[in-house]
């Protein structure tokens, strides 16, 4: 979800506290308003909860990934992968 949707929503809500709009029609713009910022806060924190699951997990691969072990020949002194 875009980033700009809860200021829309916000600026809607302002304009309603500037210009009153009666009956209903007042009524329904603003509960749209509030529920789309408070669906986009919850999106957003959803976002970000995924982000850290999925910098946990990339750790947890890497921690597990075999590390190549190096086998030196004998008074050569060089390393070779095995």
């Amino acid at each position: 979800m875009a980033k700009w949707i809860p200021l829309t929503a916000l600026f809607g809500l302002v304009c309603l506290m500037v210009i009153p709009t009666p009956g209903v029609i007042g009524i329904l713009i603003g509960s749209a308003c509030a529920l789309a910022i408070i669906v986009s806060a919850i999106v957003m924190m959803i976002d970000r909860l995924a982000g850290r699951l999925a910098r946990r997990l990339e750790r947890r691969k890497l921690r597990r990934a075999p590390k190549p072990r190096l086998g030196v020949h004998a008074n050569s002194g060089i390393a070779r992968k095995i």
